[in-house]
């Protein structure tokens, strides 16, 4: 599985047309928005918020990186088992879904052991003895050990990207911490949503990713920063522009690496599409909608995710 499957479907290196590049600032503006919504009413609103989130990222990552059903089953369900040992937790702390965590190691290579035996009871007694050399989107001659492998990868994964979207969650319902810990949350989701919205529209408007995030970045801290001059339950101008730029950095970095492996697999389809049409071959454009929204989900969701260990961290330790 390499970054490049990962990011197609996220970007594209010619610019798109305006539903195409309004689709994924327009998914994160709407997933985080829901999920400040859902903090500033209370935490069972936001464990909703996060578990929808949650199941929607095992869906597309599984999508995204062709994964089997049970693999993306597992995804969801260890995502809303790491919810619910978070909030049966004594004082909500972030390291309880540790222990969820191992066992979905577990499971997964219980899971892949049963997979690598039915793929290869269902392969013919050729296919067995005979090395297979190509691979398809579907998993057709792929070897047995290959295909687990990818789904090995998949799954590990995206439980612990679903496991970090609990962050959020732990941020909320966690009691003790100097800051109010409902604005914090919503500080850094603010960060890590607008950082990813501002950049994709600069870089589509035709400045170049490096500069872009940035550009995202600086956006992000002033809203933070905004937030906290309102002065709403106690929130510093400190504390907001901390928060959201701990979202704001992690959630930018992660977005111009898909951006990068986006393009990267871009120039790959073009130079093998030119290939093929010099040598008079058929040339496929496009993809599924759902193939679409999957990557526009994920290019929403893990940059949200991988921002969440930092802002409960912020948010928990910063001084008053």
């Amino acid at each position: 599985m390499s970054a490049g499957d990962l990011g197609s479907g996220v970007v594209t290196r010619s610019r798109p047309g305006a539903a195409g590049a309004l689709a994924v600032p327009g998914a994160v503006l709407l997933a985080a928005g829901l999920a400040i919504g859902a903090a500033a009413l209370a935490t069972w609103a936001l464990a909703v918020v996060v578990i929808v989130l949650q199941v929607a990222l095992a869906w597309a990552w599984g999508r995204v990186l062709r994964a089997s059903p049970g693999t993306v089953a597992l995804i969801a369900v260890w995502a809303l088992l790491g919810d619910l040992s978070l909030l049966l937790t004594d004082g909500h702390p972030f390291h309880a879904i540790v222990g969820v965590g191992g066992t979905g190691v577990a499971a997964v290579i219980v899971y892949q052991l049963g997979l690598r035996r039915a793929v290869i009871l269902r392969a013919p007694a050729a296919d067995m003895v005979r090395p297979a050399t190509s691979a398809t989107s579907g998993g057709a001659g792929v070897p047995s050990s290959e295909r687990v492998s990818a789904e090995l990868v998949t799954a590990l994964s995206g439980i612990v990207l679903g496991l970090l979207l609990t962050g959020y969650l732990a941020l909320r319902a966690g009691r003790g911490a100097e800051q109010p810990a409902d604005l914090m949350t919503i500080a850094g989701l603010l960060g890590a949503g607008i950082v990813v919205a501002v950049a994709r529209l600069v870089g589509w408007a035709g400045l170049p990713a490096a500069l872009a995030g940035p550009v995202g970045v600086a956006v992000a801290v002033a809203a933070g920063a905004g937030l906290g001059a309102l002065g709403p339950g106690g929130l510093s101008v400190v504390a907001g522009l901390t928060a959201a730029a701990a979202g704001a950095v992690t959630a930018g970095l992660v977005d111009l690496v898909l951006v990068r492996a986006g393009e990267d697999q871009a120039g790959e389809d073009q130079a093998g599409h030119e290939r093929l049409a010099r040598g008079g071959g058929v040339v496929r454009v496009g993809g599924s909608a759902a193939a679409a929204v999957a990557g526009a989900f994920v290019a929403t969701a893990v940059p949200l995710a991988c921002a969440a260990p930092l802002v409960y961290l912020v948010g928990r330790h910063l001084p008053g």
